[in-house]
């Protein structure tokens, strides 16, 4: 459901003096201070896109809010699944039945959490409202392209499970040949409750008879989701929400340049979404409300979503695989494409595709809905994520804005780049 927020709005002309860095450091600066604690689901996110209402109105956008429903804590979430897979394992020798309920629960909940089928097992968390930020710049009668540049609002809670060498020791990139799966933990946690849900169906079947000589292989394959919940479990108790200054307010203010930059040179037959979401960090609730919201109202065919999620602390990417549990892949010809603009100027030429391991962005929920799209991330290649990742000391001070200004050129250069792919010469 949305509603269209509307009133006196000043258009934003071409001005050569106008500060872009300056600008950007403004926006976040000011809320990292009247936000501080922006949660998924909480006042200050709303607070927050307030804000940002206000700077879009301010070019001369028609904005609108769609609202939706979605849980507050990615990680409570998480310790649930885990948790519930862990103590399947404890009670399999005596209740076996009860057992394979509790594995194949954990299993294909997440699995279906993560691949946006549906949620279950999150629900009992509660569910609590959140909307979602639209500014449309539109196009003249119906649109041969829309592109949607999409940034979320709220910040991530942080604990243990972010420090960095825990991160870089099991980050792929930095694992033995031949064991690079085991830096996809949550897929270990999730997958590993099928077969140990085999363990408890013969464990039914033939008797306890089975219950020492499988309590090894038992406890192996639930090492993944004990760790898990013990982690997890750490960032919900410790109950911290971190300034998300990179992650991502540098992508939001990164959103707002674009659409000044984009407004100065426009092409009629393109309409430009500017979508600052919420609950992303809950598990990309905002872009998963906003992907079923619009289908059948954004063609497919001819919707391509660019994300901007972390602009700054690290080489800049493109993310090329996304999903926790089961990777999405962006398009073919996107990443092509992305290479391409890469290569047309030497100060893109860290611009590389990134596999993430763990989690992912709101693109990510969008192609698991059949859009086409890919986000923009900076990453630190020693660490495997970009510094003061869900840290405390993602705060202003800590962020490289010329890195900003990096990306916003390169999310100009990338955007124009699909319209004339897709639309003829720019």
């Amino acid at each position: 459901m949305g509603r269209t927020v509307r009133g006196r709005v000043e258009a934003a002309g071409e001005d050569l003096f106008f500060d872009e860095k300056a600008y950007v450091r403004e926006v976040i600066e000011r809320i990292v201070r009247e936000c501080p604690r922006r949660q998924a689901t909480s006042e200050d996110e709303r607070k927050a896109q307030a804000i940002v209402e206000a700077e879009l109105r301010r070019l001369g956008l028609p904005v609108e809010y769609r609202e939706f429903r979605f849980n507050d804590n990615l990680y409570a979430n998480l310790a649930l699944h885990t948790g519930l897979g862990t103590l399947g394992t404890l009670v399999s020798p005596i209740s076996p039945m009860a057992a394979l309920l509790m594995h194949l629960t954990a299993g294909l909940s997440y699995l279906a959490d993560s691949t946006r089928k549906g949620y279950f097992l999150r629900r009992l968390l509660g569910f609590k409202p959140s909307q979602n930020l639209l500014a449309v710049m539109k196009a003249e009668g119906e649109p041969r392209l829309r592109v949607v540049i999409t940034a979320h609002i709220d910040a991530a809670f942080t604990g243990w499970i972010f420090n960095p060498s825990l991160v870089k020791m099991l980050s792929a990139a930095h694992l033995p040949k031949g064991l690079e799966f085991l830096g996809r933990s949550v897929a270990l946690a999730t997958f590993s409750q099928f077969p140990l849900a085999a363990i408890d169906l013969l464990r039914i079947v033939f008797g306890r008879v089975l219950t020492a000589p499988l309590r090894p292989v038992e406890t192996i394959l639930t090492v993944p989701s004990a760790l898990g919940f013990f982690l997890n479990m750490q960032v919900v108790l410790r109950n911290e929400v971190v300034p998300g200054a990179n992650d991502d307010l540098s992508g939001v203010a990164g959103l707002l340049v674009l659409a000044r930059r984009l407004a100065h040179k426009k092409r009629p037959d393109v309409e430009y979404v500017f979508a600052v979401t919420g609950c992303e960090e809950a598990s990309l609730g905002g872009g998963d409300a906003l992907a079923r919201q619009m289908n059948g109202i954004w063609d497919k065919e001819r919707t391509v979503i660019l994300g901007l999620d972390m602009l700054s602390n690290g080489d800049l990417h493109f993310l090329e695989g996304e999903g926790e549990v089961i990777r999405t892949w962006i398009p073919k010809w996107l990443g092509d494409l992305a290479r391409e603009v890469a290569a047309s100027d030497p100060r893109f030429a860290e611009v590389k595709g990134f596999r993430v391991d763990i989690g992912g962005s709101d693109v990510a929920a969008f192609l698991a809905r059949g859009y086409e799209g890919l986000c923009l991330a900076c990453i630190d290649p020693k660490v495997g994520m970009p510094r003061h990742y869900h840290s405390p000391h993602d705060t202003p001070e800590n962020l490289d804005y010329d890195k900003i200004t990096l990306g916003i050129d390169y999310a100009l250069r990338l955007v124009r780049a699909i319209v004339e792919r897709r639309c003829g010469e720019y």
